[in-house]
């Protein structure tokens, strides 16, 4: 008989749709990341709606708050979480620190290095967005979601029954976005306790879902509807968790959780054709901690090429476009680098194959 190699095992053993949301979330991710959002597009008030929920409601989904006592939980989540977002945010600030150096040298007043160097420099270990913390800002969903599965790691293991559980879930993200509006809590700690809803419902969801499959005609019928839904959230205005800027907390819980569905049914739809979103979604953790790092430096490299300013590049359809296909190009051989040669870093084994291929989804 055939031995099956250790990483087509380890391949195996993935939720492959999971992969495929997760890799059209991160696709998403990049995407909302090229233009400003001082003033959204329609688009991004539709994308900024679910994009970020998605991630915290599959990271819920995979929840096992059983499987070991509290002390190996913890140890494992500083590895696969902290540890990346402190060498990412880092490395964020060392790219702030280089800029900003060359600008002094160079005699260039740039607004982005207005903050100096102190409240980057404390913002890596404050670990939430704004007045000039976090350069390398994707990070706070990293720490934000260690906070949410260690929070969502008590209450399910503290709690008895599913609707205490989701009571104690809503007065925590009750409490996490009344917070944000007075003050700032370290370690993204708001954004984590609004992402704890989208946790427990994926968590609630993994174990309760019905065990009959729908007809293609509707899934397509559902997913139609999920969309239109979705489409609507114009009404609510432009949203970001990582701010805790929820427009309307109800409308904002409605068209998160119908994007979040929308996308994970699409992938479903797409069946086998999604091979290629697993692929990218078994590193979208190495894309969410680098792509803004990518992006900068792309801008950067326009803005010397072109003598542009960054604020035309962000407010330009095509240059943004441009910017994507650069970056897209060049996070393949990064992503490569970091999966390969720096996965400690990501709180990956020194031993581990990079770029693994997926077989197909079921």
């Amino acid at each position: 008989m055939t031995r099956t190699p250790v990483s087509d095992q380890a391949s195996a053993t993935r939720i492959q749709w999971i992969d495929a949301a997760k890799g059209l979330g991160i696709i998403l991710i990049v995407i909302g990341h090229l233009y400003s959002v001082a003033e959204p597009s329609a688009f991004y008030v539709f994308l900024y709606a679910f994009h970020v929920p998605l991630f915290f409601f599959l990271s819920g989904w995979t929840f096992k708050p059983g499987a070991e006592p509290l002390q190996g939980f913890f140890q494992k989540k500083v590895r696969t979480l902290l540890v990346p977002y402190f060498c990412y945010a880092m490395l964020g600030f060392l790219f702030y620190l280089a800029g900003f150096l060359a600008a002094r040298q160079m005699h260039l007043q740039i607004e982005q290095f207005n903050y100096g160097l102190l409240p980057p420099l404390i913002g890596v270990f404050y670990g939430s967005l704004g007045d000039g913390h976090l350069v390398n800002t994707p990070v706070w969903f990293v720490i934000a979601l260690f906070c949410t599965v260690m929070v969502g790691y008590g209450v399910n293991r503290l709690v008895a029954s599913d609707a205490a559980r989701m009571g104690v879930v809503l007065l925590l993200a009750a409490a996490g976005y009344e917070a944000a509006r007075f003050v700032k809590l370290p370690f993204s700690l708001s954004s984590a306790l609004i992402g704890l809803v989208f946790f427990q419902a994926g968590y609630w969801l993994s174990r309760h879902r019905p065990q009959t499959t729908m007809s293609p005609l509707r899934q397509v019928a559902l997913f139609a509807l999920l969309l239109a839904v979705s489409l609507l959230s114009q009404v609510n205005g432009f949203v970001t968790v990582a701010e805790a800027r929820l427009g309307h907390p109800a409308l904002f819980l409605v068209f998160a959780f119908s994007g979040t569905f929308m996308l994970i049914l699409l992938v479903q739809l797409l069946g086998k054709n999604a091979r290629w979103l697993a692929w990218i979604g078994q590193y979208s953790l190495s894309i969410m901690l680098i792509h803004m790092l990518v992006i900068k430096s792309v801008k950067v490299l326009l803005v010397a090429a072109l003598s542009l300013s960054l604020q035309a590049i962000d407010h330009d359809v095509a240059l943004g476009l441009l910017v994507l296909a650069v970056t897209a190009v060049l996070l393949v051989p990064t992503v490569y680098v970091m999966e390969r040669f720096l996965p400690q870093s990501l709180g990956k084994p020194a031993r581990t194959r990079a770029l693994m291929p997926v077989r197909g989804l079921p």
